[in-house]
């Protein structure tokens, strides 16, 4: 019974941003291990132990997972001042997103957005649509009941930005 308030909420919160007028439509990729291990079809190894994640790696590919939406989930944080106190500093080092895939998990095509994933925001619209990296690093919830519901912590990732004309991400 308890469990049917969250469950609510993440319907709801699908709809809200699925519909909201500042979505994103974003593009979701997870990391891929390019290396094989010491015997055929083995995982890779580091040292005699089993890599612990792929942020391990450094010979790595991207896989598309899937389209989806990304709505700020605090468009207006405080940001730190500098010490003299007359100014404050601009830029955030996180950001915090609503992600929604484009089909439900259990669906054609759902899936299940996760930690590392990288999510690219579609500023624009066809070839000349730049995207924006953003790196989940964490994921909270803000109901304290199964099934949570979560709200994604990211990191800028200039680097992997990509702009008009950019080749893009090769698998």
């Amino acid at each position: 019974m308890l469990t049917n308030v969250p469950a609510g909420i993440n319907s709801v919160a699908r709809n809200v941003i699925i519909n909201h007028p500042n979505t994103f439509n974003c593009e979701v990729y997870r990391r891929t291990v390019q290396r094989t291990g010491p015997e055929e079809g083995g995982m890779p190894t580091l040292g005699g132990m089993m890599v612990l994640t792929v942020e391990d790696e450094e010979n790595i590919g991207w896989e598309l997972v899937g389209l989806g939406f990304a709505l700020s989930a605090e468009a207006f944080l405080p940001s730190s001042m500098v010490d003299r106190r007359d100014a404050s500093y601009g830029g955030l080092d996180e950001f915090r997103f609503l992600v929604e895939p484009e089909h439900k998990l259990g669906d054609p095509g759902g899936f299940e957005v996760k930690k590392n994933d990288v999510i690219y925001l579609i500023v624009g619209q066809g070839d000349t649509a730049a995207k924006i990296a953003h790196e989940i690093v964490d994921v909270e919830s803000t109901v304290n009941v199964p099934p949570f519901v979560p709200r994604f912590v990211t990191n800028r990732r200039a680097d992997l930005d990509l702009m008009p004309g950019d080749p893009g991400i090769e698998p």
